[in-house]
C-alpha cells in the first residue's frame, strides 16, 4: 500500500491515506481516473481506426499503428460473452474485421498479396495476415540473381 501511494502524486495522494487496503486505494483511484464511460473518446479512437490508410508509412508502423488503435478502443468494450463458445465466435469475429482493415488500408500495390491473404483457408488472425504481407513484400523485393551470358 506504501508503495502505491508513494507512486501517486503528492498532491493528490493525501485523498488515499485513509483507505484500509492497497485495493481499496487501487479501487477508488479506478473510479476516480477510468475513462470507461468516455464515448467521446471511444468515438476518436474509432474514427481514427476507420481513416488510418498505409500512405507513406512503412507497413510495419502501419500495423503497429493501428494494433496500438485497437488496443486502447479494445477498453472502451462492454460486451464480453461469458459463454466459452460466444466469446470465441465473438473474438474471431472481431479478428476477421480486423483484418478486413488492415488490408483495406494498405497502398494499392499490395493488391496482389491481398487477394492470397483473402483466399486464406482458414481464414488467417491479423498476426498471419500482417506476415504474409510482410513475407511477400520481402520475398518481390529480395534481389534476383544477376546472370549473364556472352556469346562471342
Amino acid at each position: 500500500m506504501s508503495w502505491l501511494l508513494n507512486s501517486i502524486e503528492p498532491t493528490v495522494s493525501p485523498q488515499y491515506m485513509m483507505l484500509d487496503s492497497a485495493k481499496d486505494v487501487w479501487d477508488a483511484i479506478a473510479e476516480q481516473f477510468s475513462q470507461g464511460n468516455n464515448y467521446a473518446q471511444a468515438y476518436e479512437l474509432s474514427k481514427q481506426v476507420r481513416e488510418l490508410k498505409q500512405g507513406e508509412l512503412p507497413l510495419a508502423t502501419y500495423y503497429s499503428t493501428l494494433t496500438h488503435l485497437w488496443q486502447q478502443f479494445d477498453s472502451y468494450r462492454t460486451h464480453k460473452p461469458s459463454i466459452a463458445t460466444e466469446l470465441l465466435t465473438y473474438q474471431k469475429d472481431i479478428e476477421k474485421e480486423r483484418v478486413y482493415a488492415f488490408l483495406g488500408g494498405l497502398n494499392s500495390e499490395y493488391d496482389p498479396i491481398r487477394v492470397q491473404v483473402l483466399g486464406k483457408e482458414p481464414f488467417p488472425t491479423l498476426l498471419e495476415a500482417y506476415n504474409l504481407v510482410q513475407h511477400e513484400t520481402r520475398r518481390n523485393a529480395a534481389p534476383r540473381p544477376f546472370c549473364s551470358y556472352y556469346t562471342y
